[in-house]
């Protein structure tokens, strides 16, 4: 709803099950994404390393957010182009995600 309301197309997926489905039917026009570390039924650092390893999708931007996880260690298994520690300030979330889609 945030990013919605500062004029962002916004696709959400609950699950690493539905992220996966929707990067097997394309996601090359895709401008960012913000993704969790915890996700119910896998890791965000996981698909953001499958992001940044895949040729057509290496250059998004991926910011990844996490309450229990710090940078350094997203750093050590994916080439994140941002980071979000929880709780999050709404304002640096969405300087992050402008600085990266503009």
């Amino acid at each position: 709803m945030l990013l919605e309301g500062e004029g962002y197309k916004v696709a959400v997926f609950e699950s690493a099950t539905q992220f996966n489905t929707a990067l097997r039917a394309g996601a090359e026009d895709v401008d960012a994404m913000v993704m969790d570390v915890f996700l119910p039924d896998g890791n965000g650092i996981y698909l953001c390393d499958k992001v940044k390893t895949n040729a057509k999708l290496s250059n998004i931007p991926v910011i990844v957010m996490s309450a229990n996880t710090t940078f350094a260690d997203v750093e050590r298994f994916c080439r994140a182009d941002d980071f979000i520690p929880k709780p999050f300030d709404i304002d640096e979330m969405l300087r992050k995600v402008g600085r990266l889609v503009n």
